[in-house]
């Protein structure tokens, strides 16, 4: 028998969608200033050493563009955060990111400047999980039970429990609690079932008695 409890809380919360972006407006706008000081600086330089790009200096053209970027979505995620979040939108604004953070990343590095290489390396690699992540169809999580366990939501830091670790399991007024023989506590609040209340604590406090031999290496 298997029992699958959706949660009321969700795989991808609004908060962490408008964090990632917040990091990725913030990189983008210390980016810019950062170039955009290095093109004052380039001018003070013979031209003869100044890095060209089709007649102007690469650091003007791009650090001003990132910086307006960086602003551009900085205002989005300020005055438009219902819209940033919404599935179509957020998925192309995270494209947009990838790339141009991938872009970022091959130009520090053709300049061997390693901080800024590994810093967008590690901010685009968490841009594609996200976008990853986000483009789960099934944003609901889940509790299943079954003969041979429990297995946590996704988010939880231990994913599954034994049934010799669980010392009782209950289901009431739409929380979850699962009780383990070493003092842990674990809660959720479900978003509802089909499942009858009674035969899932009959089904848990069975296998329960059945796993109580098996117990002692968890009871510490």
């Amino acid at each position: 028998m298997i029992f699958e409890l959706p949660l009321v809380e969700e795989k991808v919360k609004r908060q962490q969608v408008l964090t990632l972006h917040l990091v990725v407006a913030f990189t983008w706008i210390i980016t810019g200033i950062f170039l955009g000081m290095l093109h004052w600086f380039v001018k003070s330089v013979p031209v003869d050493k100044q890095i060209f790009l089709h007649g102007f200096t690469l650091p003007f053209f791009l650090g001003y563009g990132v910086l307006s970027l960086g602003l551009l979505l900085f205002a989005f995620i300020i005055l438009k955060n219902k819209w940033v979040t919404e599935k179509v939108p957020n998925r192309w604004i995270r494209i947009i990111e990838f790339f141009l953070l991938i872009f970022l990343a091959v130009y520090a590095a053709l300049l061997k400047i390693w901080v800024p290489t590994v810093i967008y390396g590690v901010v685009s690699l968490a841009v594609l999980f996200a976008l990853y992540w986000e483009g789960i169809t099934d944003n609901t999580l889940y509790i299943c039970i079954n003969e041979r366990g429990i297995k946590l939501p996704v988010t939880s830091r231990k994913r599954f429990l034994a049934w010799a670790e669980v010392e009782r399991v209950l289901l009431r007024f739409g929380i979850l609690t699962i009780e383990c023989c070493d003092n842990r506590l674990f809660q959720w609040n479900i978003s509802g079932t089909d499942y009858d209340k009674e035969k899932l604590h009959q089904f848990c406090n069975t296998r329960i008695l059945e796993s109580e031999n098996e117990r002692s290496k968890y009871a510490w």
